[in-house]
């Protein structure tokens, strides 16, 4: 049986989280680079310190989390493909998921751009791996790219 490159991302989730000195709109453009604005749901909180939290998410199926790993593949050419694809081994947990975080600004620019900073979009992607195993995992993510 031939697998469906579709088949090999059983969701994607993005999360991002606007700070109270954000503006909320601008938070949603930066998400919309990758995902519908019609799929951002947003949740209101109450941080530590009484300031108040909007958590902008998306979640995407199949194909559609699927054309996200080939958008990035496009967007993160050259070293930063290859440093993604380098520290595949800390991106892919036990559980076939991949973590990402996307620099928020750069997005908001129109661009792709992986950072370390809290101030991101954290993006998880399930991969479907028979058996799920991490290794497996990291092979498919590694074809993807």
């Amino acid at each position: 049986m031939k697998t469906e490159e579709s088949d090999l991302i059983h969701w994607a989730t993005f999360r991002t989280f606007v700070a109270s000195t954000e503006e909320e709109e601008r938070v949603k453009e930066a998400l919309a680079l990758f995902v519908s604005p019609k799929s951002i749901s947003s949740t209101r909180v109450v941080g530590h310190y009484g300031n108040e939290i909007t958590i902008l998410e998306a979640t995407l199926k199949k194909r559609e989390g699927l054309e996200i790993i080939q958008k990035m593949r496009q967007q993160l050419q050259g070293e930063k493909l290859d440093r993604l694809r380098q520290e595949l081994p800390k991106r892919v947990d036990e559980d076939c998921k991949l973590y990402l975080r996307l620099d928020k600004q750069a997005a908001y620019k129109g661009e792709t751009r992986l950072t370390e900073a809290n101030d991101a979009i954290y993006v998880c992607v399930h991969i479907a791996s028979y058996p799920a195993r991490q290794d497996k995992a990291m092979k498919i993510v590694e074809d993807l790219l």
